[in-house]
């Protein structure tokens, strides 16, 4: 098996780090292109990864092939790779907004294709990483898959009709998430403590957070009830948030993604 990559961006870096410190993908070929000589080169000395000479190449020289540009690019890789691609061969796309319909009606109804939504977390192999299979895909492809993404995370597959709500929160919510931390990081420094202890403590604190509420089963309500006790300190801050609307903007901060991603359909 040689895995291609179009696209040698941020997070085809994330994925094929993985990959090469897994015992099961670590000497596995892989083959990429992009458009920047400078990433070739740069994926070539640091993973090992063939170049090819064009978007063609790496498509006839691998299966699984995984689409890893921005989708504003996808018409135009689509129509370059089309007589390139063998009957059968694996196509993992990480282009959000881009249905599986689509690329049926631009590759052929039979072409086997995984829609994959991993996050940035992928860099540190914590991606939470969705993939919904089109009607072609075989289970040893799907194992495939699959496996590809473990190697920087975890997986869960799900219909194409829950992956807008599941982006919306693994995908983007990252990036709330390190909102977050530097909010409280920044309210740390206010009360005097320096950036390096205060940026520690809060990403500490939601690590662990996490951890416990993954580990417990426990409802995160109830674990939040654990913490504020009656007349506390921390039932001042949780009524604080609520005034402001933090629950709210994390809704509409959601529901702004998946309406972002309906209108690039």
């Amino acid at each position: 098996m040689t895995i291609g990559f179009i696209g040698l961006g941020n997070m085809a870096g994330a994925i094929i780090k993985g990959l090469r410190n897994s015992s099961q993908f670590k000497q596995t070929g892989i083959i990429g292109f992009d458009l920047d000589p400078h990433k070739r080169e740069s994926f070539f000395t640091d993973y090992q990864v063939q170049t090819a000479r064009d978007a063609c190449e790496a498509a006839l020289s691998s299966s699984p092939l995984i689409l890893a540009i921005k989708p504003q690019g996808m018409d135009d890789l689509l129509s370059q790779i089309k007589p390139c691609l063998k009957p059968g061969q694996l196509i993992l796309s990480i282009a959000a907004g881009k249905t599986t319909e689509y690329f049926s009606s631009r590759l052929g109804e039979k072409t086997a294709l995984v829609r994959v939504m991993p996050n940035i977390n992928a860099k540190a192999g914590a991606s939470m990483t969705a993939l919904c299979p089109n009607g072609q895909v075989s289970d040893e492809q799907l194992q495939t898959a699959a496996a590809i993404f473990d190697a920087v995370g975890s997986v869960s597959v799900l219909p194409e009709s829950k992956l807008s709500a599941f982006s919306a929160i693994a995908g983007a919510g990252p990036a709330f998430a390190y909102a977050f931390i530097d909010a409280l990081a920044t309210a740390g420094i206010k009360a005097g403590l320096p950036r390096p202890l205060a940026q520690q403590a809060a990403c500490a604190m939601l690590f662990g957070s996490a951890k416990l509420v993954m580990e417990s089963g426990e409802h995160p309500r109830a674990l939040i009830d654990q913490v504020t006790s009656p007349g506390g300190t921390t039932i001042e801050g949780m009524h604080k948030l609520a005034e402001l609307g933090f629950e709210h903007a994390v809704h509409e901060a959601v529901r702004a993604v998946m309406e972002k991603e309906e209108r690039m359909k």
